[in-house]
């Protein structure tokens, strides 16, 4: 009888073991940690995720010869769910790995160049990096000067501008040629301290797949009524005076220029807080020929072509004590705004002037009360993709909105910004009059993260573009719906008729921007003769591929109106053909076009950067 008991035991043993290690697996799962993991035909470039830490699935001796960490299993599959985190020095070809400071979580004080390579495996066809965490020394008058972060050896023949400062939840996806090798460079001071965590992923070809807007994206508002405001906002006392205007003198190594000379062409320190008094009989303005200005040709000695600056860039060093209440101001009515970019451009202060040139000087004989500088007011929610980019309670850009959660905007107003992370960062949906609350109905989104164009170039203005990333998806409305990005990327649109909108300045002689949404709807030019006219003036340039130009003989769009859409409408069916760039600083009639970034030649970068890493 015991020898018959003892068989018996032995034989269950052996059937239980038969059954919990067939092809599934399922026995043994119950004593391993199962990852978060969805299957895809892409086999070698599954992600996993366990306790919100990403990995990659590969086989055990592929996760050795990584020295990854073992975090268990792939779903039903004998794949590892495998940690790769590395730091200085390190080198990888793992789909996916992490790339950290010696001492993470910890920040490090050490001075140090560190490197790391990434090995780019077939099939590969980009690589996205996620900054987790990421801070380093800050932007120094909009350039690295202590820390830097580059990127070498991208697919472009295009170098990578270094970055630093807070770019906490920012990201950036560039294309790769497969089989070669990446190298992220890293200069840090160690004074103040660093910390950096960045998420590297691999995306094989055929899991970049073409971004497809929403169904009704594109279609305005057609019965859209007349906005007839019930308040108006004051102008402050004239009686007080503005620093930022005063006549006084700034002290070169070469001359002494007036503060009034250099009041249009660089951007002040201060916050303007002048704002458009408008009326309930306020009459819509009839588009008006601009008054043309004088092409200026000074002496490339005199002038310097600078990096932008942003933001945080015109707050002064008391604003980093400012309290919590102020920077809890309840959201939605936005009073004052950040005076950004001069001329609709990627180049904050493009001429800082070093000599006393008088030709650089323009004085308009009245203020034209131009809307858009041309144009006219739109109706509510015309264009219900139409957003404003608000920072600290204070508007400073526009934008588009391109499906429920994704908003595509310029390069330069985000670039170099945000000393203080995205956290303060807000994305105004469905507004009308941004000094009011209840015109529309709007929503006020966090942004998640911002996608930023690696190759953009803030000197030259090339690759002017940039995505973010709300917080959580928003449902359409009939205030806010998504505008439709081309389908044909070969069409180049000369000579269509265009339309630009956004809350810019108004006026080429006063600085401040309006609190009602404005529009300018002109012919595109020739892009050919738009890049000749370009050629003409020092420092910047318009290029054919990557540019679509409006003629402004009518109108232009001017501060404020940076990152707003250029759409091509045929009835009620629009598609955003451009996203505001640059133009001339005085926002005035020299023969110069304003210039757009292309969509079509980014729509491949965008499909990367909006794919969406499934692992859950």
């Amino acid at each position: 009888m015991s020898s018959n008991l003892t068989f018996l035991s032995l034989l269950s043993l052996m059937v239980g073991y038969t059954f919990a290690t067939d092809g599934s697996r399922e026995g043994r799962q119950i004593f391993m940690q199962m990852t978060t993991y969805v299957f895809r035909e892409s086999g070698r470039y599954q992600l996993c995720e366990l306790d919100g830490t990403v990995g990659a699935c590969m086989n055990q001796v592929e996760c050795s010869r990584q020295r990854g960490l073992f975090a268990g299993y792939c779903g039903y599959t004998d794949d590892y769910c495998c940690f790769v985190d590395k730091t200085c020095g390190g080198r990888t070809s793992a789909h996916h790995a992490y790339f950290r400071n010696p001492s993470y979580p910890k920040n490090d004080t050490l001075a140090r160049s560190c490197n790391f390579e990434i090995e780019i495996r077939k099939k590969v066809c980009a690589v996205r990096l996620d900054f987790n965490k990421f801070e380093l020394a800050k932007y120094d008058d909009s350039v690295c000067i202590r820390d830097t972060f580059t990127v070498l050896g991208t697919s472009l023949n295009e170098t990578t501008t270094p970055v630093c400062g807070n770019m906490t939840n920012w990201a950036t996806t560039f294309a790769v040629k497969e089989k070669s090798v990446v190298t992220l460079a890293m200069v840090l001071q160690g004074i103040p301290a660093y910390l950096f965590s960045i998420s590297i992923t691999q995306l094989a070809c055929q899991d970049i797949v073409p971004f497809q807007a929403p169904t009704v994206a594109g279609v305005m508002n057609p019965d859209a009524k007349k906005y007839i405001p019930t308040t108006t906002t004051e102008k402050p006392d004239p009686t007080t005076t503005d620093p930022t205007t005063d006549d006084t003198t700034i002290t070169t190594d070469d001359t002494t220029i007036t503060t009034e000379m250099m009041e249009d062409m660089t951007t002040v320190s201060s916050i303007a807080v002048e704002r458009e008094v408008v009326s309930p009989d306020h009459e819509e303005p009839v588009p008006t020929t601009l008054k043309p200005g004088k092409l200026p040709t000074p002496s490339t000695e005199g002038v310097l072509i600078r990096a932008i600056s942003h933001p945080e860039s015109v707050e002064e060093e008391g604003d980093e004590l400012e309290s919590d209440e102020e920077e809890e101001e309840e959201e939605g009515i936005y009073l004052e705004n950040y005076e950004v970019t001069p001329p609709i451009s990627a180049f904050k202060q493009a001429f800082e002037l070093k000599v006393n040139d008088k030709c650089w000087q323009y004085e308009e004989e009245a203020d034209t009360g131009f809307r858009i500088i041309g144009g006219g007011y739109t109706r509510l929610n015309e264009f219900p993709w139409q957003v404003a980019l608000v920072y600290r309670n204070k508007f400073f850009c526009g934008g588009s909105l391109i499906s429920d959660r994704h908003i595509l905007t310029a390069g330069h107003c985000v670039f170099g910004s945000f000393s203080r992370g995205i956290d303060l960062l807000r994305v105004s949906l469905g507004d009308h009059d941004l000094a009011t609350r209840n015109e529309t109905k709007n929503i006020v989104a966090k942004v998640k993260t911002v996608h930023w164009h690696l190759h953009y170039n803030p000197h030259t203005t090339v690759n002017d573009i940039a995505l973010m990333e709300l917080d959580e998806p928003i449902d359409f409305s009939y205030s806010i719906s998504a505008v439709k990005l081309p389908s044909d990327l070969d069409e180049r649109y000369d000579l269509a008729n265009a339309t630009v909108s956004g809350w810019g300045r108004y006026s080429s002689k006063v600085k401040k921007t309006s609190s009602v949404l404005k529009k300018f709807t002109g012919p595109l030019m020739n892009t050919t003769k738009c890049v000749a006219a370009w050629n003409k003036f020092p420092g910047v340039k318009a290029l054919y591929d990557k540019h679509v130009c409006l003629d402004i003989t009518m109108g232009t769009p001017c501060h404020g109106d940076s990152g707003g859409p250029l759409v091509v409408c045929s009835g009620v069916q629009c598609t955003q053909v451009g996203v505001v760039s640059f133009g001339f600083p005085l926002c005035i009639n020299v023969g110069l076009p304003t210039v757009f970034t292309r969509i079509t030649n980014y729509k491949s970068w965008i499909d990367m950067n909006l794919l969406q890493l499934n692992y859950v």
